[in-house]
């Protein structure tokens, strides 16, 4: 036994280091209905038909797989492996499973929520994983729009209560990723346990079909003695619901096969489920996208304002690099408590991209917030960062110098108004010049220097 269990432990040790190159916590702090210490989770002793079993989870992780070669999908998987709630098959409905999305060319996650007896704890995990992931999509080159679950047996019921559930948060908000949505955008359940309920054996309460309820992949068999009621019940459930959904029932398999070879059903589902992959989470066609598809929705304002003595002010100012021209990614409107700007009302607002207002039509990433956040690493946590925007695309130093109205902003005007505001609020410490192209002539280049030291 002892053998055995030092066997599978090195193969578990040997597949994890070979595929992953990022462990990540959901919670940095304080886990939410959690009152066990934070600790590396426990293998059992228990390793028959060659399982490696985890438990005593309470400070859940995404483990990241990355393809070494993308299919063109963007889409994100999270992997949900099951264990009754009260342990973790994290090999054979984890790692292996992680490992055939990579070989498809997805990006995929594994989760290891909390067990065991703490369903409640398992449902904040996963809508914390779906947003973690959402959060960095830029990092892992993925799509928002297809970030989906894959589940097996309760790590399955687990997927649908997720699915189902989005816009009912199962926690309190912790920090700026709560913001983001916790929908899942198309769900897998192989296997999955616990979708009815009651000797009646009607559709789990638990979950709540509406119009925004993702497309389903159900597989399951006759024979599984732990569901088979279950996502019969589910499909036709997704199905009254008008949600896309195909079902797959096969006549034996029984239960907990994952995909290793010996098991009919084990052979069947993955080849199912990857042709409906390709169709539900297509590559992502090349067409320029909207350049104003992650601006931030709305405007947060700050709880309360820093004393002024505690907060250090940055003028920006410049010409298009500094307007802002980049395209925004999610983590962009990810606001900080501590870095503060304004809005065109002269509201203080907490900041996210982009900053600037005066160019509606043509705004976009700038500087600012990233050197915000950067600074906030090197400055004393009471002190607060705010940005006032005063930059506008290809307005020359020249322009700067005369007070020209350029694009209905009266440019050095506009700037000491803005200066004298951010007075009320806090200490000038800087400003921020980033050039644009309308100095980068053969007859303005030679006198810039002497035109910017002028203008400063």
């Amino acid at each position: 036994m002892k053998f055995a269990l030092l066997a599978i432990s090195l193969f578990f040790t040997c597949l994890l280091s070979a595929q992953t190159e990022d462990i990540i916590t959901l919670w940095p702090d304080k886990v939410p209905n959690e009152s066990r210490p934070k600790q590396l989770p426990r293998q059992t002793d228990n390793t028959s038909n060659n399982v490696i079993r985890l438990t005593d989870v309470t400070n859940p992780t995404l483990t990241v797989f990355k393809p070494k070669h993308s299919n063109g999908s963007k889409a994100g998987i999270i992997v949900c492996p099951g264990g009754g709630y009260g342990i973790l098959a994290i090999d054979k409905e984890g790692y292996e499973i992680a490992e055939w999305l990579n070989n498809l060319g997805y990006t995929a996650f594994v989760l290891q929520y909390r067990v065991p007896k703490n369903q409640k704890g398992a449902s904040q995990d996963i809508q914390r994983a779906i947003k973690v992931v959402r959060s960095k999509a830029s990092e892992f080159d993925l799509d928002t729009k297809k970030i989906g679950l894959i589940g097996f047996s309760a790590g399955g019921h687990l997927s649908a209560l997720a699915s189902t559930n989005a816009t009912t948060s199962f926690y309190e908000p912790q920090d700026a990723i709560d913001t983001l949505s916790s929908k899942s955008n198309f769900t897998m359940l192989i296997y999955p346990a616990y979708l009815d309920k009651g000797e009646n054996k009607t559709i789990n309460p638990d979950f709540s079909l509406d119009k925004n309820t993702p497309p389903f992949f159900i597989f399951g068999t006759v024979d599984d003695q732990y569901g088979n009621s279950g996502f019969v019940m589910g499909g036709q459930a997704l199905r009254d619901n008008k949600t896309p959904v195909e079902l797959h029932v096969y006549p034996e398999g029984g239960h907990g096969y994952g995909l290793r070879k010996g098991n009919v059903a084990g052979e069947i589902w993955p080849k199912l489920a990857e042709k409906w992959l390709k169709n539900i989470a297509k590559p992502a066609k090349k067409a320029k996208q909207d350049r104003t598809y992650n601006f931030p929705k709305a405007e947060v304002k700050p709880k309360a304002l820093p004393k002024k003595k505690d907060v250090w002010v940055f003028i920006m100012a410049g010409q298009s690099n500094m307007a802002g021209r980049g395209y925004v990614e999610p983590q962009d409107t990810i606001a900080s408590s501590r870095v503060l700007t304004i809005n065109k009302n002269n509201e203080i607002v907490l900041a996210k991209e982009p900053l600037h207002f005066y160019e509606p039509k043509m705004g976009g990433l700038d500087s600012g917030l990233s050197f915000a956040k950067n600074l906030l690493e090197e400055i004393p946590e009471n002190t607060s960062v705010l940005l006032i925007p005063t930059a506008v695309g290809g307005s020359s130093i020249s322009q700067w110098l005369g007070d020209v109205s350029h694009r209905d902003v009266k440019l050095l005007s506009n700037f000491k108004e803005k200066v004298a505001l951010a007075k009320k609020y806090g200490k000038v410490k800087g400003i921020l010049w980033h050039q644009g192209e309308s100095d980068a002539n053969p007859k303005k280049i030679p006198q810039h220097s002497e035109n910017l030291t002028a203008l400063f």
